[in-house]
């Protein structure tokens, strides 16, 4: 129980650093989904009521709290390390014996549990909500009138999607030489163990109706996804990653997915590293400036982030290692900064 707690003291930091935080996510989660009231009731038309915007407002409420969850996590640890530095706790837990590890640590216990809490909400819970969302502002137009893509080794589907099936499908299949093939249309497709089922396939080059057709290589998950990869779980953004097609998109999908997973990992590590710059470089009663920069280290690490994964998708690189990569230097950046406190 001491493991959790950290005793009297760690108890004390533990219990701060909750009420700062949710002081921190009240204000943040408020102020951003006020910005969403307002973005939404411009939307409201004969189709989109009021009583829509709010079914959708609260629909939409659970994902917005995790996107903005990690943001409050840093700014609430920074500020929780510099209200107990200020009030001479720190310096009194350190005369006591307790390592400045110790004490970083009985801050962020609460915070890691957000975060995989966050984790999981975002696999389990929020995709369900956000396809509800969609569906209660949209209905059914978003796809209905669209053609969508798929490829997969040396073959391209174009289609549209229904809820049970994918209709006005057309399928081409090149060789080796990237010479067509076949050229294969359909007014219905179904999707099966096997592969896409044809109904009532037609060769277009040879102008013949088959018997029976099924492509066997046809993707099974992710094009007929509503949400965007921003939104989806992990477990579908890795499904999609088996399927997706050219070099470029794969990166783009594997990039998604290495955010998504590690984001409580880069949380952790903008937040050791910002309480080292701070117990180094900022004196008492300077929580203004703790804030601004936590605010910036956070809001600078998300881009860093960005412009990495855009390089490894352009060039082909590894977006495994353009997420994980940053996030690890700055966290062992952090313990050194520490280490020689």
């Amino acid at each position: 129980m001491n493991f959790l707690t950290g005793g009297i003291l760690g108890r004390s930091f533990l219990t701060q650093s909750v009420k700062t935080f949710f002081i921190v996510f009240l204000i943040i989660f408020s102020l951003d989904f006020l910005i969403q009231i307002i973005s939404e009731i411009e939307d409201i038309n004969k189709d989109y009521s009021f009583l829509s915007v709010t079914n959708y407002l609260v629909l939409i409420l659970l994902g917005r709290a995790c996107e903005i969850l990690a943001l409050c996590c840093v700014i609430s640890s920074i500020l929780t390390f510099g209200l107990i530095s200020d009030s001479g706790e720190l310096t009194a837990a350190r005369i006591l014996g307790k390592s400045l590890f110790s004490i970083i640590f009985d801050i962020l216990k609460p915070i890691i549990f957000f975060l995989l809490m966050s984790l999981f909400l975002l696999e389990f819970v929020t995709p369900n909500l956000e396809k509800k969302a969609l569906f209660l502002k949209y209905g059914n137009s978003i796809n209905s009138e669209e053609f969508k893509w798929v490829t997969k080794n040396d073959s391209f589907a174009k289609f549209k999607i229904n809820d049970q099936f994918l209709e006005d499908v057309i399928l081409y299949q090149f060789d080796l030489d990237k010479n067509s093939q076949k050229i294969i249309s359909s007014k219905k497709v179904t999707i099966t163990e096997n592969g896409w089922n044809f109904f009532k396939p037609k060769n277009i080059k040879r102008n013949q109706i088959l018997q029976e057709f099924i492509w066997q290589d046809g993707p099974e998950y992710g094009f007929k996804e509503r949400l965007g990869r921003k939104e989806m779980s992990l477990t579908q953004i890795y499904k999609i990653l088996d399927d997706a097609g050219p070099k470029r998109e794969k990166n783009m999908v594997s990039y998604e997915f290495w955010k998504k997973l590690f984001e409580p990992i880069s949380a952790i590590s903008i937040i050791v590293f910002a309480l080292a710059v701070s117990f180094r470089y900022f004196g008492f009663n300077k929580n203004l400036e703790r804030l601004m920069f936590g605010v910036l280290i956070a809001y600078g690490f998300n881009l860093l982030l960005k412009i990495f994964g855009n390089i490894a998708i352009i060039n082909g690189f590894s977006p495994s290692l353009a997420i994980v990569g940053p996030s690890l230097v700055l966290i062992f950046v952090g313990y050194r900064m520490l280490k020689n406190q």
